[in-house]
């Protein structure tokens, strides 16, 4: 998962279903680190930008 990507909530994540969080978009990524696990900012179309792990979350378009 990279910037510009399109998301969607997946499988275990709360809001998956809701129609106000239908589809996102990968605005930051965050690498693995020693303390954090990968994760990544999201621009939801509600217009909440959210911190979300990428194990949550569906791609729907991968840019490049």
């Amino acid at each position: 998962m990279k910037v510009g990507d399109l998301v969607k909530p997946g499988e275990g994540h709360g809001l998956r279903n809701e129609s106000y969080r239908t589809i996102g978009i990968v605005l930051e990524h965050y690498e693995t680190s020693e303390h954090l696990n990968e994760y990544v900012t999201i621009a939801w179309n509600d217009g909440d930008i959210e911190t979300e792990w990428p194990d949550y979350l569906e791609s729907i378009s991968e840019e490049g």
